[in-house]
C-alpha cells in the first residue's frame, strides 16, 4: 500500500548561486582604547590577575532598547581581540550611540572620581563604521584585509532576509479556504481575504524574526504570528541553509502577575526615534519589566508589588536618557497591557503562562493551517534569492519491530512477565514504598501497583519500626511499605540566618537529604519509592525554592531508593463510592504511569529487543553507547557550576543496562543513578572541553571491542560543547576525533556513530508531511542525502484533540460546513530530528543505521508512543534527574541555549 504521505518537507532554502545578491551593511569593533579604562568597572579578580574583558551584556540590553535593527555579537570586549560588536543597515549616529554608552559607564559604577576617568579617556570620535560589500550568492565580502568569517555571514544573512519580508508594502494575505468537495465549474468562487499579516523585524537571540503588527483579534484575543529565520551550516561542511520556524506570540491583555525568576519581554514600537541623530524604523526594540517590591509606608505592611524595567540599571539609563516620558509606565503596562497594543507609541507584554488564573483565549502554536501557508508566502516573497529544498522521500526500512516493541511495554505485559523482568534487573528481592499524604492518593497507588504486578499492598505498614510487609511471588519478593510522608514531604524552608539566597537553599536542600537519610535509613535491597506531594501551584512563583521534589528525590536516593513524586489525587466521587476505595480511571492511569517510571529508573524490560536484519547489510544486533553532558550554570539556584560526563552502555538485548560517569565505573542503572548522584549533586565541578573529551575517549576505547557490533549516539547541542567535534565543520565522514588529529573509524572495528541534532536553537526547521493534495504528519525517516536523514514522530494520545486544519484567524471546511477559525484550538506539530550517520564502517548502508537510530525512539518500555530522542540517549539524559532538578536539566542543559523568548510553537 502507498503511504499517504510519500515526503516530507522542510521548511529550509538554499541560497540562489545564479544570480547576484549584494548587500552593504556596516561594522562597528569596540574601541581598543576603550577596554583597559573600562576594565575598572570590573570586580577584581579573586586570584589577583589582571581583568582583560569588559563585561557589555547590559550595554548590548540598552542598545537593543533604543536602536533598531543594529546587531550586536559580542558579549565581552577583550584586550588584544578586534572582534566585531554591532552589525547593522546604516552607519548609525556616532553620538547617539555614545550617549547611550557614557550614560551605561555611569550607571555602571557609584564612583563618581571612577566614572570622570573614564569618560575623559573615551570619546564618540572612537567609533568608527566599517562598510561591507556582501554578496550572498558568492558567500564573499569586500572589507579590507579581513577573511571571510562564515559564523558572520550566517549571522548576517537573515537579517537580510528578515528586511526583505518586513519591506513596506509587504504583506501575507490570509485566504479562505475552498470547499474541497466543490466543483470548480458549477461552485467556483473568488478567494476571500480573512484577514492579513504586515510583518515586522523584531530582536531574536538567534537569527532573526519578523512580526506581524497589528495584533489580530484585538483587543479582546490579541496574537501575532512569529517567523524565526537562522542560517545553519549542513553536516561536514559550511554552506548556509535558510531554516524557517513558525510560531505564535501571545500579547498580555489583562492585569498580569509577573514571575519573580525572571524577566518579562516587551516589544516596543515608537513612533518616533528614541534619540536625535537615531534614523525612524519600522522595527520593533525590545526590553523586559520584572516585579519588584517597593517601599509603602501607607500599609499594613510597608510594601507593596509592583514593576520596574529590568536589571536594575536599564532604568536608570533610559531615565538619565530624558526618556520618562516616552517609555510606558511599568506598573500600568502590567494592569492593562491592552491599553498600550494600539498606543501610539506602542507596547506589548508577552504573555507567559501563569499571569492569569484563567487561560489566554488562544490556545499557543500554529497549526498546520497557519505554517504552510506562511512558508509558501515566504517562498515567494524571497524567490529572487532563495529556492526550497526538495522534499525528502520516505525511508521503508525496518529493524526493530513497532508491533512488537508496544506488546513489550509495561502496560501491555502481563504481572508474571513484569515480575521476572524486575528479578532478572535488579534480582529476586525489591523494596516497594508509598509515602502518602492522602488517603484517595494512597488507595490509587496500592490498587494501581496491584493491577500491575498482581500483589495485594497492605493497608499500612508500622510507621515506629519502618519494617515492611513481605509479599512472595513465585518471580518476586517484594518488601512493601505503606506509611504517611510526614514532614519531609512539605515545603523546604530556609534558615533565615543565612543571608546569601543560594547559600540557604543549598542549606535547605541539604537538611532535607540528612531528615530523609534519619527517618528511613539505609535500605538492603534496590527499592523504589512513591512519594505525595503538593502540587506545582504550590511551588510556583516565589514559592518555586520551596519545592521539595529535587531534594526528596536525592534524599530517598541517599537511602538506596529511587523515587517518583507525585500530586493528590481526586479521589472517587464519595455518591458513587461510599467506601472510599479506589479514584477515576484516569486518577488510577496517571498513578500506573508514576510505577511506570519507576520501573523505567530500575532499567526493566520485559522483553529483548524484537530485531530483524533481514534486507539490511547489519550483520550483527549492535550494543548501544549514549554519550550525555549533565550542563549548569553558576546562575543556577544552586549557584554552582558542573560540567558532568556521562555514558550509557546497553546490550544487544536492550535488558542490561549501565551507566558510569567521573569517579564512578561501569554500574548497573539503578545503582548508578544513586552513584552519580552522591559523587555530583551540589559539587563544584568545573570541566573544560578538553577534560570531557579526554572522558569520553576513554569511555569509548573501553567498551569499543566488547561487543562486535556497536552503535555510538550523541546529541549535537548537548554535546559539542564539550565534545567540539560534533559541529558541522570540524566532523569528517568516517572519522572520530577527540584531539587534533581525527581517527579513522576502522581503527574501533565495529563501531558506528549517529550524531541527532534537535529543534533547538532551529537546527531543524519546522517540517510536516506531504503529498499532491495537503499537508499532514507522518511517523518515519526520511532521506535528505547519503548520510542525513531526518526523523519524525506519532501524535500522542495527549494531542487527540489537535486539529491540523483549525486556523487561529481563517475558517475551516467540516462536511462541506465553514466553520469559523478558532483561536482555542489545540494544536500538535511533529518536530523532526535529523540524523547524522557521521561514521560507518566499510560495506555498510547509511541508511540502515539511521532507520535503526529512528526505530530506537520507539523502544523506551515506559510510554506508549515514539519519544524526542532515541532511547539510549534518553536514558542518559535522565540520569540528570538525580544531580539537579529537572527543571534546570531542561532548561539549562547547554549554554548555547538562547534566553527564554516566549514563542509558542
Amino acid at each position: 500500500m502507498a503511504p499517504r504521505y510519500p515526503h516530507l518537507q522542510l521548511a529550509a532554502f538554499r541560497l540562489r548561486t545564479d544570480t547576484p545578491w549584494q548587500r552593504r551593511m556596516y561594522l562597528l569593533r569596540f574601541p581598543e582604547t576603550w577596554k583597559k579604562p573600562l576594565t575598572t568597572l570590573s570586580r577584581q579578580r579573586r586570584d589577583g590577575k589582571e581583568i582583560r574583558s569588559v563585561p557589555i551584556r547590559l550595554l548590548n540590553d540598552v542598545i537593543a532598547a533604543l536602536v533598531p535593527d543594529v546587531i550586536t555579537v559580542a558579549k565581552s570586549a577583550t584586550i588584544g581581540e578586534h572582534s566585531p560588536w554591532i552589525y547593522s543597515d546604516i552607519e548609525v549616529n556616532t553620538e547617539s550611540l555614545f550617549a547611550i554608552i557614557a550614560t551605561w559607564v555611569r550607571a555602571s559604577s557609584s564612583d563618581a572620581a571612577k566614572v570622570r576617568a573614564i569618560l575623559d579617556k573615551i570619546n564618540h570620535s572612537d567609533l568608527s563604521w566599517e562598510p561591507l560589500d556582501i554578496d550572498f550568492s558568492t558567500l564573499t565580502w569586500e572589507t579590507g584585509d579581513d577573511e571571510v568569517r562564515f559564523d558572520q555571514i550566517h549571522r548576517l544573512l537573515p537579517h537580510v532576509l528578515a528586511a526583505d519580508l518586513s519591506a513596506p508594502n509587504i504583506s501575507h494575505q490570509h485566504l479562505q479556504p475552498k470547499n474541497p468537495k466543490a466543483d470548480p465549474h458549477v461552485d467556483e468562487v473568488p478567494e476571500v481575504v480573512q484577514a492579513v499579516s504586515e510583518f515586522r523585524r523584531c530582536p531574536s537571540p538567534l537569527g532573526a524574526s519578523v512580526m506581524n503588527w497589528p495584533p489580530h483579534h484585538m483587543p479582546s484575543r490579541p496574537m501575532s504570528f512569529l517567523i524565526n529565520i537562522t542560517a545553519q551550516s549542513r553536516p561536514f561542511g559550511n554552506e548556509p541553509v535558510v531554516h524557517l520556524s513558525i510560531g505564535t506570540r501571545r500579547w498580555a491583555h489583562k492585569d498580569a502577575k509577573l514571575s519573580f525568576n525572571r524577566g518579562h519581554s516587551v516589544y516596543l514600537l515608537p513612533a518616533l526615534p528614541w534619540l536625535p541623530g537615531l534614523v525612524h524604523s519600522r522595527s520593533f526594540l525590545t526590553a523586559a519589566i520584572e516585579p519588584w517590591r517597593k517601599p509603602a509606608p501607607d500599609t499594613d505592611e510597608g510594601f507593596e508589588y509592583s514593576a520596574r524595567w529590568s536589571g536594575g540599571n536599564i532604568g536608570r539609563i533610559l531615565r538619565e536618557l530624558g526618556l520618562d516620558d516616552r517609555l510606558a509606565d511599568p506598573e500600568q503596562l502590567k494592569k492593562a497591557p491592552a491599553d498600550f497594543l494600539s498606543a501610539t507609541d506602542a507596547a506589548a507584554l508577552v504573555y507567559r503562562n501563569g499571569m492569569y488564573s484563567f487561560e489566554h483565549p488562544v490556545a499557543p502554536g500554529a497549526s498546520l493551517a497557519d505554517k504552510v501557508p506562511l512558508v509558501n508566502w515566504v517562498t515567494r516573497t524571497l524567490s529572487d534569492h532563495l529556492t526550497p529544498v526538495e522534499p525528502l522521500p520516505k525511508g521503508n526500512t525496518v529493524i526493530l519491530d513497532a508491533k512488537a516493541f508496544k506488546a513489550a511495554k509495561y502496560s501491555a505485559a502481563s504481572d508474571a512477565q513484569l515480575r521476572a523482568a524486575i528479578a532478572d534487573t535488579v534480582g529476586r528481592t525489591i523494596g516497594i514504598d508509598i509515602f502518602y499524604d492522602t488517603q484517595h492518593t494512597k488507595n490509587d497507588a496500592r490498587t494501581s501497583l496491584s493491577n500491575l504486578l498482581g500483589i495485594e499492598l497492605p493497608e499500612e505498614t508500622n510507621h515506629l519500626t519502618g519494617k515492611p510487609e513481605t509479599i512472595n511471588t513465585d518471580e518476586l519478593t517484594v518488601l512493601a511499605t505503606v506509611r504517611p510522608v510526614g514532614s519531609w514531604g512539605g515545603a523546604l524552608v530556609g534558615d533565615e540566618s543565612i543571608t546569601g539566597n543560594k547559600e540557604r537553599m543549598q542549606a535547605a536542600v541539604s537538611s532535607r537529604i540528612d531528615t530523609i537519610e534519619t527517618s528511613l535509613g539505609g535500605s538492603e535491597v534496590p527499592t523504589i519509592s512513591l512519594v505525595e506531594i503538593k502540587g506545582k501551584k504550590a511551588y510556583s512563583g516565589k514559592q518555586r525554592a520551596a519545592d521539595p521534589k529535587f531534594a526528596i528525590k536525592v534524599g530517598l536516593s541517599r537511602t538506596g531508593r529511587l523515587a517518583q513524586c507525585v500530586t493528590a489525587t481526586q479521589g472517587p466521587d464519595p455518591l458513587e463510592d461510599e467506601q472510599g476505595t479506589s479514584g477515576s480511571g484516569s486518577d488510577l492511569e496517571k498513578m500506573a504511569n508514576s510505577w511506570y517510571d519507576l520501573l523505567r529508573q530500575l532499567g526493566v524490560r520485559s522483553s529483548d529487543f524484537p530485531v530483524r536484519l533481514d534486507r539490511t547489510k547489519i550483520n550483527e544486533a549492535p550494543a548501544y553507547l549514549a554519550f550525555w553532558l549533565i550542563r549548569q550554570n553558576q546562575n543556577g539556584w544552586e549557584g554552582i557550576t558542573r560540567q558532568i560526563p556521562v555514558a550509557v552502555l546497553i546490550d544487544p538485548t536492550g535488558r542490561k543496562i549501565q551507566a558510569c560517569a567521573p569517579m564512578v565505573t561501569w554500574t548497573p542503572l539503578h545503582r548508578a543513578q544513586h552513584e552519580i548522584s552522591r559523587h555530583h549533586m551540589l559539587t563544584d565541578q568545573k570541566r573544560t572541553p578538553e577534560e570531557i573529551t579526554r572522558f569520553f575517549e576513554r569511555v569509548l576505547r573501553s567498551v569499543a571491542r566488547q561487543y562486535p557490533s556497536l552503535l555510538l549516539l550523541t546529541c549535537a547541542q548537548n554535546l559539542r560543547w564539550g565534545w567540539p567535534h560534533l559541529t558541522n565543520p570540524d566532523m569528517g565522514m568516517d572519522k572520530l576525533k577527540f584531539g587534533q588529529n581525527p581517527q579513522d573509524i576502522t581503527r574501533y572495528p565495529g563501531l558506528r556513530h549517529v550524531r541527532v541534532r534537535t529543534t533547538d536553537r532551529d537546527e531543524v526547521p519546522d517540517s510536516y508531511a506531504v503529498n499532491s493534495k495537503e499537508a499532514g504528519h507522518a511517523p518515519s525517516y526520511w532521506i535528505a542525502d547519503d548520510r542525513t536523514f531526518f526523523s519524525t514522530g506519532e501524535k500522542p494520545v495527549s494531542a487527540v484533540r489537535a486539529v491540523k486544519t483549525a486556523s487561529k484567524v481563517v475558517g475551516r471546511w467540516k462536511k462541506e460546513e465553514l466553520l469559523n477559525h478558532h483561536t482555542r484550538a489545540m494544536v500538535w506539530n511533529s518536530r523532526a530530528l535529523e540524523y547524522t550517520v557521521a561514521a560507518i564502517q566499510p560495506g555498510d548502508a547509511a541508511e540502515d543505521w539511521a532507520a535503526l537510530a529512528h526505530d530506537l525512539r520507539w523502544a523506551t518500555p515506559h510510554y506508549g508512543y515514539s519519544v524526542s530522542l532515541p532511547w539510549p540517549l534518553m536514558v542518559a539524559k535522565q540520569l540528570a534527574q538525580y544531580v539537579m532538578p529537572v527543571e534546570l536539566s531542561e532548561d539549562a542543559e547547554d549554554e548555547e541555549t538562547p534566553p527564554e523568548v516566549d514563542v509558542d510553537m
